[in-house]
């Protein structure tokens, strides 16, 4: 729990951080998994920044992280001439960022941009919030005949609750689509909304639900995606239901399940274009 002091000014924004997080993925005999290879170096501490936000300015008494739970709670009241008791508080949206640093800035392990509701300091909880996560890779080779191939590789996969804390996960169907001189601009992007087109067309029902998309491009494009004010892909908003995440698949492939899962998809494209190129 940290308090706020008692003259504390009112504002919109409430930012957090938690340094020295500790994170491992456990299988499902209790183990720790073991790393893809062995580390070079030691692992930089990591540290989370939550920024927590209202639609109107308040007055923070105190933030309480629930670490069972990984919920964070504000507690104050709206700024108002008016007396009001403490609350706890209701934020409009929130961005949970998971990094390290190096010598040239920060390194990105994963973003997470929730809507409204309490804010939560791991990235895993979207596996609680949405019916269905796809987590989508796409790599590009030129061939000796010089053509552009671009292979998208998607991994998705479901969540079912156990109890009021823990939550089983599973990967029930991959999918890979490949595009020959793809147009311009970020095949990623071409990637994520070929594979929609395609799923929707011949799978309706896995695009049931809520879903969330795990890509590592476009980190400064996500919120606008996600809050439908900026277009996604030619012109077109995201589906509604549909949200963006970013998890990188170059690191925390040992700490976080989207990492793990998308440095799995990069695996595979970069695989599938070995083998067609």
């Amino acid at each position: 729990m940290q308090q706020f002091p008692l003259n504390a000014p009112p504002g919109k924004v409430i930012k957090l951080t938690l340094d020295g997080v500790q994170s491992s993925l456990l299988d499902t005999s209790g183990s720790m998994i073991k790393p893809f290879k062995k580390p070079k170096q030691q692992r930089e501490p990591r540290s989370i920044t939550v920024e927590i936000e209202f639609e109107e300015p308040i007055v923070a008494q105190e933030v309480k992280v629930d670490f069972s739970t990984g919920e964070i709670f504000v507690v104050g009241k709206v700024n108002s001439a008016i007396f009001l008791y403490p609350q706890i508080l209701m934020p409009s949206r929130s961005t949970i960022t998971t990094a390290y640093d190096k010598k040239k800035g920060k390194k990105l392990i994963n973003f997470y941009f929730q809507g409204p509701g309490h804010a939560f300091f791991g990235i895993d909880r979207i596996f609680k919030f949405y019916d269905r996560v796809y987590c989508i890779d796409t790599n590009t080779r030129v061939s000796a005949a010089g053509v552009t191939i671009a292979v998208t590789t998607a991994i998705t996969v479901t969540s079912e609750n156990i109890g009021d804390k823990g939550i089983h996960i599973t990967s029930d169907h991959t999918i890979q689509l490949i595009s020959n001189d793809p147009p311009s601009g970020n095949p990623e992007l071409h990637g994520i909304w070929m594979l929609l087109a395609r799923v929707w067309q011949n799978h309706p029902h896995l695009l049931e639900g809520r879903l969330a998309i795990i890509t590592d491009t476009e980190l400064g494009k996500i919120r606008g995606w996600n809050e439908r004010v900026e277009p996604f892909y030619d012109g077109n908003m995201l589906p509604r239901g549909v949200d963006i995440f970013y998890a990188s698949a170059d690191v925390g492939s040992e700490e976080y399940l989207p990492n793990r899962l998308m440095k799995a998809c990069d695996s595979l494209s970069t695989k599938k274009l070995e083998e067609i190129s």
